[in-house]
């Protein structure tokens, strides 16, 4: 980020923090995190959490879920495209990140590679909740980095008087796109059914310029430089389509509710694959006096999902419980990856199911759970791309968490125990034994204060793809080879947390420390894979010059997994202040702030950091009428990994406008947001396409929401 950006940052922050303080209004419902396995208000949490309410998702939806997300302080995206985005948390993303369906695992192949959507989505959600940093006692190894919770009303979780239903509709100018979401509900007695349904249509999306982008590197001004065809103005291939369909039933009493569902998902999206160009084709042509065109290769990923699921919420009164929580899931999961062709090419296969039991109890100064959490997940792929044999992975956990509260200060600790147990049918089994524990103290120094800081140690096991990869993996145009022996990945996490919350003013700061010992990294080992298919032959070279090399194979860089001592460092801030009042609106403004910085001990980075990101907005509110206008800051990259290049900063201008004609509590919200109104180019450094795809360009969004 620049010093004049910056500078002018701060002074706006300085603003607000010294904005007039009004008489408090009518004291608000806290915000109950549900996600954490001791359900407690927001401002009361340990660690840093933030809740999407459904108004807050249809204002940010943009993509999939790691998108929708990204403008969450301490939240960036994969961005693979437009059809696959995953959350990165306080730059810890795939495995370290766990995404929840409903307070239970999503079973899909996300994990494995970039380009693999995410089966939770926005578009349906009746809210979303994140826990920034580690979560494993409550969710396992594999929650090290955080959660994302997204939840929607699936099973009825309240009862439901007569019918009731949301009805959405929107669309967008970036890439023409279209979204429909559609959700009933209906009640007799304690009996109550829910059914939704979504769908969302996009073309490829608009880019200031071209799609590509060359470094100053890769340029020589003394030769004659190639000449390819390049995208302009349109990113090439990502269209997206998308639909889902749930049914679901409970039966809903004071005591609690128990249902079920079922849910269909399934989309498809362009992928921009990498071209099958290499030098010696190039000399080829130039020694034929051609012109060498570089053709990207245009492949697209279809998907589907069928997921099962029962959920329970018990008020009971057996000893010293008063309340039982359970949850299970079973999901079937595959898609193919299609080639420029329209041939089949890789497909890949997760099937399994998951659950979950907790039993609570609350006493007068204590409260705490009890908890048991399994799994059985089969992963198989098959093609060119299936660079993973059939792995079956295998866990359970049990975890206690307990809670003590003296009024001005209290404390919070727990211990999670888990095993496991991964079979491959190339490499055999590895078994894994993982104990974490955390421990916290909290002070309330005020009235309407919460300080808070939290000591844990939690453990990972290293999964399938870590241990087992062997193969060409084209969606990050590499090589991956895993390695059977890699150990537990280790965390020792200090965080320190400062909250204020009254009507006029609300403020957070989260600073943490993770101390990673065998943080399980992919980095580049220094030789080259090579396949010449006309021979059906392979290897590995010392280089891509190598003599051995055919003329016609194709070359991956290899890449490899290693485990490396690493220390993530960094912290979150957000302020929210009312300004003024004028009329029958109320001017609020607010900042956000998040920084990572993240190394190895032993020099060097770890790849696809997150820059730091700054958000300054100003929001007028009154019963029919909701404005805002905000800046994001995004910096530069430079903290690099040794295969990575840097990242330009950039400065986004959002706005966006609602009208309800009917009231606040009215039945119809018409709404005009416009994301990147500058038309700026913008590049994601976390994403493994940032030098082949920017974000999109200019868009407005127009989005009619009723209920009823």
């Amino acid at each position: 980020m620049d010093q004049p950006r910056t500078a002018a940052a701060l002074i706006a922050v300085g603003s607000l923090m010294t904005a007039p303080a009004f008489a408090q209004p009518a004291a608000e419902q806290a915000e109950i995190v549900v996600t954490a396995p001791l359900e407690g208000a927001q401002i009361e949490s340990l660690q840093g959490a933030a809740i999407l309410r459904r108004d807050e998702i249809i204002e940010t939806l943009n993509g999939g879920l790691g998108d929708t997300l990204d403008a969450q302080p301490g939240i960036a995206s994969t961005s693979f495209g437009a059809g696959a985005s995953r959350p990165i948390i306080r730059g810890l993303g795939e495995d370290r990140v766990r995404v929840l369906q409903n307070g239970i695992g999503a079973i899909d192949a996300s994990t494995a590679s970039p380009d693999h959507a995410v089966t939770s989505d926005g578009l349906d959600a009746e809210r979303i909740e994140v826990l920034r940093g580690a979560a494993a006692l409550a969710y396992g190894g594999n929650a090290i980095g955080g959660v994302v919770n997204v939840i929607d009303q699936s099973i009825p979780t309240r009862a439901v008087d007569g019918v009731e239903g949301e009805a959405l509709a929107a669309f967008s100018s970036v890439d023409d796109g279209r979204q429909g979401a559609l959700s009933f509900g209906a009640g007799a007695g304690p009996f109550a059914l829910s059914f939704s349904a979504a769908r969302r249509e996009t073309d490829p999306y608009e880019i200031p310029g071209a799609a590509a982008l060359h470094h100053e590197h890769e340029e020589d001004e003394d030769e004659e430089e190639e000449h390819h065809e390049e995208a302009e103005g349109v990113a090439p291939n990502t269209w997206t389509e998308f639909e889902s369909y749930n049914l679901g039933g409970s039966y809903v009493g004071d005591w609690g509710f128990i249902g079920v569902a079922a849910k269909h998902t399934e989309g498809e999206y362009g992928l921009l694959g990498h071209a099958h160009d290499h030098e010696h084709e190039e000399e080829e042509d130039e020694e034929e006096g051609e012109e060498h065109e570089e053709e990207p290769n245009l492949s697209r990923l279809a998907y589907e999902q069928t997921r099962y699921e029962a959920r329970g919420d018990l008020r009971i009164d057996a000893g010293p419980f008063d309340g039982l929580d359970f949850a299970v899931q079973q999901s079937d999961y595959e898609h193919t990856e299609f080639e420029a062709d329209g041939e089949a090419g890789t497909r890949f296969f997760s099937e399994g199911w998951e659950g979950r039991l907790e039993a609570h109890h609350r006493g007068e100064t204590q409260r705490g759970a009890l908890g048991v959490q399994f799994s059985d997940i089969d992963f198989s792929a098959e093609g060119e791309e299936a660079f993973v044999a059939a792995t079956n992975t295998q866990d359970i956990g049990v975890f206690a968490v307990e809670r003590l509260d003296y009024g001005q200060w209290g404390l919070e600790g727990g211990l999670r125990f888990e095993r496991r147990e991964i079979d491959n049918v190339t490499f055999g089994g590895r078994d894994f034994d993982n104990v974490s524990g955390s421990l916290g103290v909290f002070v309330r120094p005020a009235e309407n204060w919460f300080l808070a800081a939290t000591l844990a140690h939690t453990e990972r096991a290293p999964t399938a793809f870590e241990l087992f990869s062997d193969g060409p993996h084209l969606a990050t145009a590499n090589y991956e080879l895993g390695d059977p022996t890699l150990d537990q990945e280790q965390a020792l996490s200090f965080e320190l947390s400062a909250r204020y919350s009254t009507g006029p003013l609300r403020f957070e700061v989260n600073i943490f420390r993770a101390a990673f010992s065998d943080y399980i990294a992919l980095v580049e080992r220094g030789d080259v894979w090579w396949l010449d298919e006309e021979t059906e032959t392979s290897g590995f070279a010392p280089d891509a010059d190598d003599a051995g090399i055919p003329e016609e194979a194709e070359i991956l860089p290899v890449f490899n997994f290693v485990q490396q001592d690493a220390t993530f460092t960094g912290g979150e801030f957000s302020l929210s202040a009312l300004l003024f009042e004028a009329g029958s609106f109320s001017f609020r403004g607010d900042a956000a702030f998040d920084i990572v910085n993240a190394e190895f001990d032993g020099g060097g980075h770890p790849p696809r950091i997150p820059p730091t990101t700054l958000t300054l907005g100003l929001e007028a509110e009154s019963e029919h009428w909701n404005g805002r206008i905000e800046m994001v800051d995004v910096g530069a990259q430079n903290d690099l990994a040794p295969f990575e290049t840097p990242t330009e900063g950039y400065t986004l201008l959002n706005a966006g406008l609602a009208f309800r004609p009917f009231g606040e509590d009215g039945a119809l919200t018409f709404r005009i947001d416009g994301r990147n109104l500058t038309d700026e180019e913008a590049r994601a450094h976390a994403s493994f396409l940032k030098d082949e795809l920017p974000l999109p360009g200019h868009n407005v969004r127009f989005t009619v929401l009723t209920r009823f």
